[in-house]
């Protein structure tokens, strides 16, 4: 009988090696081959593509077009089945693939229209342009029409499919959906109509204060350290009323509810805008402060992080046509990087581009109301093929001022079984500049990437869109530059901070702000630039470019960095840097990308502090450890978990009861806003509204002091509970962890083979970011009580002034060479 068992197990084991093999021999044949010569038709000559240490392809072609259909080939080759799913993305088509799950994600993706304003935006591309799209594109389909099945990337064969050929406004549709990205003001005008219904209009201001007057600007007046420390601001007139009833409709809670389904990754992306934090950083300095005595510039953008990564660096060398940085899969531009002759970086303006604008419609559903006048609503018949299931029919409405958004989202909320069901939107029309016809934001990169000079620069920046961006630049003969560039609307009246009446007219789109009049400089006397998603110009500038810029954090600890290398005397007449010949070097900026100091920490914890009376001995520890903290957010310090974990529980302890819990997580990750609200509110100062300290649903009257001591308890407990009692153990790197979801990751067998996790430091407002999720801070399925999205640091500097010997095949030269890929 024992042999009998020990055969049977010997088989099993057997069978599951040989289903190993098997299956990893299968997979095997998915990755793409580095080694070898391929034919294909559609480049005039030979393309040599080289991959170095790190796998980094550098293309090598004739000319510039062969080289992007290199580029095409390589992206196809290393990321199709990312370029595959977000170009079903852009076209609300993953129903087709994913079945009746996606449903509710593809609806709203046809609504607002992002594959159609692709289609109008590639049909007015100039040829020019489309020539190169093409070439790239021919490159994607080269690779497409040689490989099937177990070619493809296994997510292929697991949903079984294989990719349609590539084109033109494949394109085009995944700039528009990171665009989508990167302009989320629709997420302030949802919640400044959610606290106004909560709270009142005064209130409301209390909780969303304004961009500090003192605070740093990229151009005009700067702040300092002091600044950022000391600042009081401004307080609207507190409400004498009584506090207003919390209301259960939350439009922001709405929309979310209705994007709560379908695969995880793409639910995410879309409904962004949750938690402040995904901003970028990027600065310039001339040759006069480096050791090299040309310009350096830096650049890490933060976008999220997934698996794959969304960037793709590559090089390609065509002659003079040589270009080096971050690309998007999909996409034939080099978004950051370098040329032969210029160097740009760009971080986010987070310009108001988006407007929401209440429609009143007639019985039937089909006139809307327009100064006095009906005006017929254009519909728009869109079917969503279904995996599994009947095609659903969408008649997508739009008037003037853009796509009944309202409509995708009550659709979604009414079919879904979760209960309570959020209450219907009123007719909410969604404007937003990309959704114009005349986009030439792809064919501005293009620009960008051949450009030689700034006038050639500024020239290409012209056709830019959206999303407006903050672009730095340096050139080969030691000039440096800013522009933010963009369609920004002028409206014949308001701010576009909250949704506009549509039937008066009297908020309408009246043009863009001219170019010349957006934010630039040109080799500024100070010989530096930088930008961190903070106010472009100080006050008073006209016209308006927005308002929900992030408190300058990160900008101030790169100033200051920059300032302590140059040994520059601050405003306390403390010189920081005894060595005054030092200058600046690539390595100077890699460590200043790294630097995990928290200016928001500085900031807050002392007032945090002076407040905090411990409810027990443990919370006495932790105020303990923080008084001894020196506000670096190293990974392996309990100090940084402590600080965020209070702060996190501020907002539910100090508003939580006036807003609701819906709307108290839809304001709660807004943490330039909280963290403004709390300083005011527990600032030493008559005018301040200390009722928010009390707990209206409590007989007793509550002070601040209570307030702040019980959030640091919860936030405590907190912590306790998941790394246990012995707090000399905590790490915060135990708690905050930046998360690389698959897109897949929804499917939870595949979860631990496709999406990862690691431990970080830093926190929202650090140069090195890593960004807390408010809505996210106990563990799920294993994951951490802190969900991080830390964006990886895209390239350390670009130095465009030594013109690198370019390796060709076999040449030896800067590249260590790995396999080479031919193309004949």
């Amino acid at each position: 009988m024992r042999k009998l068992a020990l055969k049977g197990l010997a088989a099993l084991i057997a069978l599951v090696a040989i289903v190993a093999l098997g299956a990893y021999l299968y997979l095997r044949r998915s990755l793409p081959q580095f080694d070898g010569t391929t034919t294909v038709a559609g480049i005039s000559a030979r393309v040599d593509i080289i991959r170095d240490a790190d796998a980094i392809p550098h293309i090598f072609a004739a000319n510039r077009l062969d080289g992007l259909f290199g580029l095409g080939y390589v992206h196809a080759q290393d990321r199709l089945w990312q370029m595959e799913i977000q170009r079903r993305i852009g076209f609300g088509r993953l129903s087709e693939v994913l079945g009746a799950t996606a449903l509710p994600q593809d609806r709203f993706l046809r609504t607002i229209g992002f594959g159609r304003a692709a289609r109008a935006a590639w049909a007015s591309t100039p040829d020019w342009a489309k020539q190169r799209v093409s070439a790239y594109v021919a490159g994607v389909n080269a690779f497409i029409a040689t490989h099937h099945g177990a070619g493809l990337p296994p997510e292929f064969s697991l949903l079984r499919f294989e990719p349609e050929p590539w084109k033109g406004e494949d394109v085009v549709v995944w700039v528009k959906m990171m665009a989508w990205d990167l302009s989320g003001n629709y997420s302030f005008e949802l919640l400044r109509h959610d606290l106004i219904q909560a709270v009142g209009e005064a209130r409301m201001a209390q909780l969303l204060p304004p961009y500090p007057a003192n605070g740093l600007s990229i151009l005009g007046k700067s702040g300092t350290t002091e600044d950022t420390e000391a600042r009081s601001n401004e307080m609207y007139s507190p409400s004498v009323s009584s506090v207003s009833p919390v209301v259960s409709l939350s439009w922001t809670h709405a929309f979310a509810s209705a994007l709560s389904f379908g695969d995880a990754t793409t639910r995410d992306f879309l409904r962004g805008g949750a938690t402040e934090g995904l901003g970028s950083n990027n600065w310039v300095v001339d040759g006069t402060l480096t050791a090299s005595g040309k310009p350096l510039l830096a650049n890490d953008p933060h976008l999220g992080t997934r698996l794959p990564s969304t960037w793709y660096l590559a090089h390609i060398s065509a002659g003079d046509f040589d270009l080096i940085g971050g690309t998007f899969p999909g996409t034939p531009a080099v978004a950051l990087g370098r040329n032969k002759y210029i160097a740009w970086g760009a971080t986010n303006v987070a310009a108001d581009v988006e407007d929401f604008y209440r429609e009143r419609l007639d019985a039937t559903g089909t006139f809307y109301e327009f100064r006095g006048a009906q005006e017929p609503i254009t519909v728009i018949p869109e079917t969503i093929v279904v995996k599994g299931a009947a095609p659903v029919h969408v008649d997508v409405r739009v008037t003037r001022h853009g796509p009944l958004w309202s409509d995708a989202v009550n659709a979604n909320n009414a079919e879904s079984k979760t209960t309570p069901k959020p209450a219907p939107l009123e007719p909410l029309a969604f404007r937003w500049t990309a959704l114009d016809p005349d986009d030439g934001t792809l064919a501005s990169f293009l620009k960008v990437n051949e450009a030689r000079n700034w006038t050639e620069f500024t020239d290409a920046l012209k056709g830019y869109v959206v999303p407006s961006q903050n672009f730095v630049y340096a050139d080969v003969d030691g000039h440096i530059g800013y522009y933010a560039p963009g369609h920004i609307p002028v409206r014949a009246s308001g701010d576009g901070s909250r949704p506009a009446d549509g039937w008066s007219g009297d908020a309408e789109w009246t043009g863009w702000v001219p170019f010349d009049d957006l934010p630039h400089t040109f080799d500024p006397p100070d010989h530096v630039i930088v930008t961190a998603n903070n106010r472009p110009v100080a006050p008073p500038y006209n016209p308006m470019l927005g308002l929900e810029w992030a408190e300058p954090y990160r900008a101030q600890r790169i100033t200051d960095l920059l300032d302590q290398l140059r040994d520059v005397q601050t405003s306390r007449g403390v010189r920081l840097q005894p060595d005054q010949t030092h200058k600046l070097t690539p390595d100077d900026f890699a460590r200043m990308q790294a630097d995990t100091l928290s200016l928001h920490a500085k900031t807050l914890l002392p007032l945090l502090l002076s407040h905090a009376n411990a409810v027990g001995a443990r919370d006495n520890q932790a105020i303990d450890l923080l008084r001894r903290w020196t506000f670096n957010a190293v990974g392996d310090s309990p100090a940084p978990a402590i600080f965020q974990a209070w702060f996190l529980h501020l907002t539910p302890t100090l508003a939580g009861d006036d807003l609701g819990p819906l709307v108290t997580e839809a304001y709660q990750g807004k943490f330039s806003f909280v963290t403004r609200f709390i300083i005011n509110t527990l600032t030493s100062n008559p005018s301040n509204d200390v009722t928010w300290c009390d707990d209206v649903t409590t007989a007793r009257h509550e002070t601040c002091d209570e307030a702040v001591a019980g959030a640091l308890h919860k936030g405590v407990e907190d912590l306790t509970r998941l790394m246990g009692s012995d707090m000399s153990r905590w790490r915060w790197d135990a708690v905050h962890r930046a998360v690389f979801p698959h897109t897949l990751d929804s499917v939870a067998v595949l979860r631990p083979l496709l999406s990862r996790s690691i431990g970080i430091a830093g926190d929202w407002s650090t140069v090195d970011v890593g960004v807390t999720a408010a809505r996210r801070r106990r563990r799920d399925r294993g994951r951490s009580s802190v969900r991080s999205a830390h964006r990886a640091r895209l390239s350390r500097s670009h130095r465009p002034l030594a013109r690198e010997r370019q390796p060709r095949p076999g040449c030896g030269g800067a590249i260590r060479s790995r396999p080479v890929t031919a193309l004949r």
